[in-house]
């Protein structure tokens, strides 16, 4: 997630100055679009939240609304859709930071198209052009965020609306209007035709398929991407022009094995990117989830056991609230227009056994519960001195201590199956992360023991039993 600025481009922040709106708060899912000089380099959904951004040009920054004083509370800005688009979907950009009253980026280049000393990237939410940087502009779910290349040298924003289905031989009405006031749009070209005084066009089309249609003018952002089915009289709308299933891509889990690498809590995020190429365009997304196993009981849980989540939601996202040492996967099926489907299931993802599940834990006198914004479940366990016990009964066949190093941290002994391993907390204090994973043990029941051995704090925040 990452921007730029610098000499001839400081204009560019001028203009961004008077313009439209790692974090806490939860992803949202918005349509970005990415206008070039003469093509479309990106439109399709993003499901984006504020975090750190990193350019080549600038290096690391956060970009989460609170940058610069403009939000107080963290969360998604147009610039981490921008960053999470270009991850996601194969293209780069890069931008140049500016501290001292801005605290944001300036974008240099998307795609292959960079800057100049008189054509600027800039940006609109909802079709109108924002009035902060792109860092400190908040973002909802279900905005339009658009980048545009020369973006201060356009009147308009151009705005394309129409049905989305045709019959072969058969005229069809669209319309063009600013999008910012919704003011018709004359002079602007859709499908080889001119809108006129009031804005519309009249097309037709003698073949059936699918078209995807833009309005574009010199002077404005070219529109937004229209898809329009046309069939012969009689069929069913898409259906003749679309037999290819649509693909879904990229599904994102807070982590890769453990939830613990990117989430805080048993609520989590799955978020996709979907494609339906030339076709008819995505109608919906199904979404379902199965139990893989539990790190808390050796009952085998069977395969193919899907449960629905969600069988009809537009959003490429969904909230999931799992158990504590249970693993999960999923499987997120699109649907397009022409009710073709296509499906990706996902790696599995183990939710470690947070230090508040006392159901779970026993713990000894001389532990303390104490808040930590970023640890698992936003609290850990902290013993200051020597003896202080904690026991967690699991199964499977290895567990790992999850928790973060202290710059004047302690000793602890970890033992299970038999073992035992001293470990050494003291250390540079970064983000939670595994401080040790036991041994590969015969799959079935087994005890994980914990003893402070003191010469400092230290802090269990979370486990994670591998079923």
């Amino acid at each position: 997630m990452t921007n730029r600025i610098r000499g001839t481009h400081a204009v560019a922040l001028a203009v961004l100055a008077i313009a439209a709106p790692a974090a806490a708060a939860a992803p949202v899912s918005v349509n970005l679009r990415v206008e070039g000089q003469s093509r479309t380099i990106f439109d399709g959904p993003v499901t984006t939240d504020g975090h750190d951004v990193t350019t080549q040009t600038s290096g690391t920054h956060k970009c989460d609304g609170t940058n610069n004083g403009a939000n107080p509370s963290p969360g998604p800005t147009g610039t981490s859709a921008l960053d999470d688009g270009a991850r996601l979907n194969g293209f780069t950009w890069d931008g140049e930071w500016f501290e001292d009253g801005f605290q944001d980026f300036a974008i240099s280049r998307i795609a292959d198209e960079s800057a100049t000393s008189s054509q600027f990237w800039g940006f609109a939410v909802n079709f109108e052009f924002a009035s902060s940087g792109g860092c400190q502009t908040r973002v909802g779910q279900g905005d339009e965020v658009l980048w545009v290349f020369d973006a201060f040298n356009k009147t308009s924003v151009l705005k394309l609306t129409g049905p989305g289905a045709a019959t072969t031989g058969a005229p069809v009405t669209v319309d063009v209007t600013d999008g910012g006031n919704g003011s018709p749009q004359a002079g602007a070209s859709v499908g080889g035709t001119q809108t006129g005084p009031d804005g519309k066009a009249t097309l037709s089309f003698a073949d059936a398929g699918v078209y995807r249609l833009k309005a574009d003018r010199p002077d404005a952002v070219r529109s937004n991407s229209l898809t329009l089915c046309v069939d012969p009289p009689g069929a069913d709308p898409c259906t003749s022009g679309d037999k290819a299933a649509p693909r879904v891509l990229d599904v994102d889990l807070p982590g890769e094995q453990l939830a613990s690498e990117q989430g805080r809590s048993r609520t989590m995020i799955v978020s996709w990117q979907a494609d339906d190429g030339a076709g008819a365009g995505l109608s919906h997304y199904a979404v379902e989830v199965r139990e893989m196993g539990s790190g808390l009981r050796t009952a085998k849980i069977a395969p193919g056991d899907w449960r629905l989540l969600t069988d009809r939601t537009a959003t490429p996202s969904v909230r999931f609230r799992g158990d504590s040492g249970k693993a999960y996967q999923f499987r997120v099926t699109a649907v397009d227009r022409a009710a073709n489907r296509g499906s990706a299931e996902t790696e599995t993802i183990l939710l470690p056994v947070d230090d508040r599940d006392r159901r779970l834990w026993s713990f000894s006198r001389g532990w303390r519960r104490t808040p930590r914004a970023q640890a698992w479940g936003r609290t850990v366990r902290r013993a200051e001195k020597a003896g202080a016990t904690a026991t967690l009964p699991f199964a499977g066949r290895r567990v790992s201590l999850i928790g973060r190093r202290l710059p004047k941290g302690g000793r602890l002994r970890v033992s299970v199956g038999g073992k035992s391993k001293l470990l050494d907390l003291r250390g540079r204090s970064r983000p939670r992360g595994v401080l040790w994973t036991s041994r590969r043990m015969r799959d079935g029941d087994h005890v994980l023991r914990i003893r402070t051995l003191g010469r400092g704090p230290v802090e269990v925040d979370a486990v994670a039993p591998r079923p």
